[in-house]
């Protein structure tokens, strides 16, 4: 995957995590940074839970919890999704 392809793979990954993440907090888009750990948005295990199992329906790609707990950023989740599924793959919508 060239470096283009890789950053328009995370770009489309972290839209899409906004969105769902944005669903599952029942906030706008707008209000999900994306360099902002998950955690001090509002995600607490339960949110984590339902994150981490809607990502694996549609990626394939298992999140353990502890990837939305503490420290990671949703830009660490998409980079991480972008790196393990073809960017292909990553027309998500």
């Amino acid at each position: 995957m060239t470096a283009r392809t890789r950053d328009t793979a995370e770009q489309s990954a972290c839209a899409w995590l906004r969105r769902l993440v944005a669903r599952l907090l029942d906030i706008d888009e707008d209000e999900v940074a994306t360099d902002q750990p998950l955690g001090e948005l509002g995600i607490d295990s339960l949110t984590a839970a339902e994150l981490s199992v809607d990502i694996e329906e549609c990626t394939g790609v298992n999140v353990p919890l502890e990837g939305f707990l503490g420290r990671h950023t949703l830009a660490d989740v998409a980079s991480e999704l972008a790196r393990q599924v073809p960017a292909t793959d990553l027309d998500l919508r």
